[in-house]
């Protein structure tokens, strides 16, 4: 029996929807930490407390959207999943090995006050699996679309050999999604601190900014060698109206931070992302593995995927109410939210 296209359509809907909350909160998560390995100057130790205080209350929610999205994918797609883990066996094993050694390092560093020695370490631990968890996911979202994730003809699917993972257009797309995490990062930042620290964000900010420019710039046209599906779709097909909306987003940050406008550009770079994580899905749409495996083909059975759905509806009923409350604790409402004491 075919799947219903209606029911693929909303499990991949909600498979985006992660994937963007995912994007949002722990690519900032992630960005913060690429800016403690980057702290300088004489305020080094207030950047790397006030991204410690931004992080703290909420990183362990912002993480729960992989374990989402994870479920959603063996759930509605589990041949897409098979492929995935398959294939991408590598990165995806660095990346989990990123996110625990991000975590406890970060936990571990709040706790080794007394031992400065070792609570660099337990810093660098936190700062270095920022960095490079971010761009394994970038790097492997770029070889699958081109193409490197391929079947062996019996059912499976063929490991992707590391050298795939260090070719041109995967190591640009790991830098540009570095470059993302950094930019939500610092402009968020700039929203939660004051003073000479708020400037030293802004300028971070612009810097970031500077790389998503130049990574995004460098990805097209690669993606007209490397990705060809990927890069028909972005410059001439139903991708397009994204690139564009991105593309204003972008100098529209540029403008509103070079401006000071915190709270604004706070809101801009979300949509930013969202347009650049959305434009990727529409672009790469209909496939879960490109060129090999559609969403239809290795979608649930009906039944499944509307057990699913309504699993889903009722979560979201719990789920988001205790979100929201939350985030309007820790970063809104509560009269200490967003305080890191007086300006710089």
């Amino acid at each position: 029996m075919t799947t219903e296209p209606t029911l693929v359509g909303l499990a991949v809907f909600s498979l985006l929807v992660g994937l963007s909350a995912y994007a949002v909160f722990a690519g900032a998560d992630f960005g913060g930490g690429v800016w403690d390995l980057f702290a300088s100057g004489p305020r080094r130790n207030q950047q790397r407390s006030a991204i410690a205080r931004a992080i703290g209350p909420v990183w362990e929610v912002n993480h729960v959207w992989i374990i989402f999205v994870v479920v959603v994918l063996f759930t509605a797609f589990p041949a897409a999943f098979a492929a995935l883990s398959i294939g991408l066996f590598g990165p995806l094993s660095l990346i989990l090995l990123g996110i625990v050694l991000r975590g406890a390092s970060f936990v571990f560093r709040a706790h080794a006050e007394d031992q400065p020695k070792l609570q660099r370490w337990f810093g660098i631990g936190f700062s270095v699996s920022s960095l490079i968890t971010p761009f394994a996911l970038g790097a492997s979202a770029g070889a699958i679309a081109e193409g490197a994730l391929k079947p062996d003809g019996l059912g499976g699917w063929y490991p992707v050999a590391w050298s795939d993972f260090f070719q041109p257009f995967p190591i640009v797309a790991g830098c540009l999604a570095v470059s993302i995490c950094s930019f939500l990062a610092a402009t968020f930042l700039t929203v939660e601190t004051k003073g000479a620290l708020r400037d030293d964000f802004r300028r971070r900010a612009l810097i970031a900014g500077g790389g998503v420019a130049l990574f995004g710039a460098l990805a097209l046209p690669l993606s007209t060698r490397f990705a060809i599906p990927l890069s028909h779709e972005l410059l001439e097909g139903r991708a397009l109206p994204l690139v564009v909306s991105g593309g204003v987003l972008a100098l529209v940050a540029f403008v509103v931070t070079l401006t000071r406008a915190y709270a604004v550009a706070r809101y801009v770079a979300v949509a930013f992302v969202l347009a650049v994580l959305w434009g990727w899905g529409v672009a790469q749409w209909p496939y879960a593995v490109t060129p090999y495996l559609t969403y239809q083909d290795a979608a649930s059975s009906n039944a499944m995927l509307r057990v699913f759905l309504v699993v889903l509806a009722a979560g979201a009923v719990i789920l988001l109410p205790a979100l929201y409350i939350l985030f309007h604790v820790f970063k809104g409402g509560h009269p200490d939210a967003g305080s890191h004491g007086p300006d710089a």
